[in-house]
């Protein structure tokens, strides 16, 4: 089994849970109800649970949990961002953890995921068992500047492709832009001709160092969605007023694994050699060559063999 996959399953408990205002978030179980509990937060912001992320563990042994975040997925209301703050999301894991009788479990982020997991950690390090941070995503201006305006030369043309949305008489800036388009008016054609460029200019920052892949067929309603979210987050800043690791001394007790691509063009190698600075107990996998795409064959492995270590 060793760097492969578990064979694809299926979930054999889900539901919605009702967390407040209109939100209702779409969960999953699968594997064993009487093994050792884990939950995968998902990235983005916007993105949503995926069957790939439940192949990671051996459903003998893992009672796997996944959810879409509010807004995300099927969750409901799709693409809804009133009562949608990083706040809000770190209450919505305890209640789901309560809502499935889970005393401990331990806890699984990629991405924005991984910065969900810090929070929540720091807020609720009794409740977590053990923790794996995939390319954690820090929350700060510098990466979501990087990310919105200055791409490495290989995603410079679909960089292009989104930067060509904006008027050039505006001058707007493409999240600004973005922002305005999906948080702020109602036309759908513009929405779903800017999601369509963002998606693509976000899967070739996702591979990089590989070459940007075709990009298919993909509702416009469910992209309207994901931007309209993840617009609203990167525009606040994720909404985290201060150093995301302003409490890391909490997270002193939770082993900690860290598993990072050093070329990732998305979230910097450095963010997990911040992490590891602050939380000097913490093991960080450097991935050589590796970039952010959790399918990329050096992060596949190195994510695997981690959760193995779990047994």
């Amino acid at each position: 089994m060793k760097n492969k996959l578990f064979a694809e399953t299926q979930p054999v408990a889900q539901g919605w849970l009702a967390v407040g205002n209109g939100h209702q978030l779409h969960w999953q179980a699968s594997g064993n109800p009487e093994g050792m509990p884990v939950v995968w937060l998902h990235g983005g912001p916007g993105s949503s649970a995926s069957p790939l992320h439940r192949r990671f563990f051996d459903p003998a042994h893992f009672w796997i949990i996944q959810y879409d975040q509010r807004g995300c997925g099927r969750s409901l209301p799709a693409g809804e961002i009133d009562h949608n703050e990083t706040s809000d999301l770190i209450a919505d894991i305890e209640r789901l953890r309560e809502h499935l009788s889970i005393p401990k479990w331990s806890v699984v982020g990629g991405s924005w995921g991984g910065a969900l997991a810090l929070l929540y950690a720091q807020a609720h390090s009794e409740r977590i068992n053990r923790m794996l941070c995939r390319s954690p995503f820090l929350c700060t201006q510098a990466e979501i500047e990087n990310f919105m305006e200055h791409p490495p030369e290989g995603c410079r043309e679909p960089w292009l492709g989104l930067q060509s949305q904006v008027p050039r008489d505006s001058g707007q800036t493409i999240l600004e832009f973005g922002y305005q388009v999906f948080c702020l008016e109602q036309d759908v054609q513009k929405q779903s001709q800017l999601a369509k460029a963002w998606m693509a200019y976000e899967a070739a920052m996702n591979v990089y160092p590989a070459q940007a892949p075709t990009m298919g067929l993909t509702g416009h309603d469910t992209l309207i969605a994901r931007y309209k979210v993840q617009s609203h987050y990167l525009w606040h800043r994720c909404f985290v007023g201060q150093n995301i690791l302003a409490h890391s001394q909490l997270l002193s007790a939770i082993p900690l694994t860290l598993v990072h691509g050093e070329r990732d063009a998305l979230c910097p190698f450095e963010n997990s050699l911040e992490i590891q600075r602050a939380v000097p107990h913490a093991n960080l996998v450097r991935v050589a060559g590796g970039g952010h795409d959790l399918t990329d064959p050096g992060m596949l492995s190195a994510t695997f063999q981690a959760l193995a270590s779990w047994g």
